[in-house]
């Protein structure tokens, strides 16, 4: 309650004549005053409004003043409560400052100017206790939105910790691969490094290269099987088995039209993971598609994820290419010597021996 506001002060006394001379007492005094002449009365008005302090009479029939301080004591546990009795019993008192919490016993007759004071001072611990009861709920707020905001903090931390690991995972998985271009190898034994490697960086459970062909579409050239992690490539007469369902062909087909990765969370039946497709191209051209999933786990790849099996597809390009570059020297070498085979030697001066 704020100090601008006048406190009420809630009396109660079976006595008309006790009840008037207090309310004329404090209403002097600019504050609310609520009278009731029983306590069952009382208990009514304490439900209905803020208390700021209680004054009641001891002695009343049905409800005495100790029962009725203790019942407002659960209803109103801040509010201040004043004793007024004529009789000077111990265990009255006893029981009243026990059960019902009184903070102030005053006997009848009372004098006004230390009432007055009483209540001021009363009066003035309940704004004190109240601040501080605010002071405290501030506090307890503000340390929940730190704690909040603590956590927020930490998981921020986890998530760029696990972004920066994931990073320096696929850089060391594409410097395995570009050290491995610098030697010679079969296509087969570079594109299984490729399939191996984005496996152990994503945590996959199946990746597949397919090598697109004029003729036939998609022809699968390397895999990685469920869980094989660290497991070697599957390449070759162990392929043919490998066929693609409707809806990983419907993906092919929009992948290689629109040459952007493609991601299928949904697939619509419970025996097909979620999966995704990259495509493998040089320049304009499409030299082949990856295709990767997580059927364990059945999480749909993350846009993190996608990006850096499009990163490795990259390398697959620049392996695939390069095999194409040499087969086609292969066969321009076997042209040009079947057609000097066929010419015949030559004299050194230019005819025919």
């Amino acid at each position: 309650m704020s100090t601008a506001t006048p406190h009420i002060i809630l009396i109660v006394d079976d006595d008309p004549l006790v009840l008037s001379a207090l309310r004329r007492l404090l209403l002097r005094e600019g504050y609310r005053v609520l009278a009731a002449a029983s306590g069952t009365e009382g208990l009514e008005l304490l439900r209905n409004n803020e208390i700021s302090l209680i004054i009641s009479d001891q002695r009343m029939p049905v409800v005495i003043g100790a029962e009725f301080l203790a019942r407002a004591r659960l209803i109103s546990p801040y509010s201040m409560r004043i004793m007024l009795t004529g009789y000077s019993e111990v265990e009255t008192l006893a029981r009243a400052i026990n059960e019902g919490g009184i903070h102030f016993y005053c006997s009848k007759p009372w004098d006004d100017g230390q009432l007055r004071l009483v209540v001021r001072q009363l009066l003035d611990r309940f704004e004190l206790e109240q601040h501080n009861r605010e002071l405290t709920e501030e506090l307890f707020q503000k340390n929940e939105a730190l704690q909040v905001l603590n956590a927020e903090l930490e998981e921020r931390v986890r998530e760029r910790t696990r972004a920066l690991s994931f990073k320096v995972r696929e850089l060391e998985g594409r410097d395995r691969i570009a050290q491995h271009l610098l030697t010679v190898h079969t296509l087969e034994e570079t594109l299984g490094l490729v399939v191996q490697v984005i496996c152990e960086v994503l945590g996959l459970d199946r990746a597949v290269i397919y090598l697109h062909e004029e003729v036939g579409g998609m022809r699968p050239v390397v895999a990685i099987g469920l869980r094989a992690k660290k497991g070697v490539a599957t390449t070759g007469a162990e392929l043919a088995g490998l066929e693609p369902s409707p809806l990983h062909l419907e993906a092919f087909a929009q992948v290689g039209r629109e040459r952007r990765p493609l991601r299928v969370a949904d697939t619509g039946s419970p025996l097909l993971p979620p999966f995704a497709v990259v495509p493998v191209t040089r320049g304009d051209e499409l030299l082949g598609l990856i295709e990767v999933d997580k059927r364990w786990s059945r999480q749909p790849m993350s846009k993190e994820e996608l990006e850096a099996v499009a990163s490795f597809a990259l390398q697959a390009a620049v392996a695939i290419r390069d095999a194409q570059l040499q087969q086609t020297y292969h066969t321009w070498k076997g042209q040009l010597d079947e057609v000097l085979r066929e010419a015949g030697p030559l004299d050194p001066l230019g005819g025919e021996l």
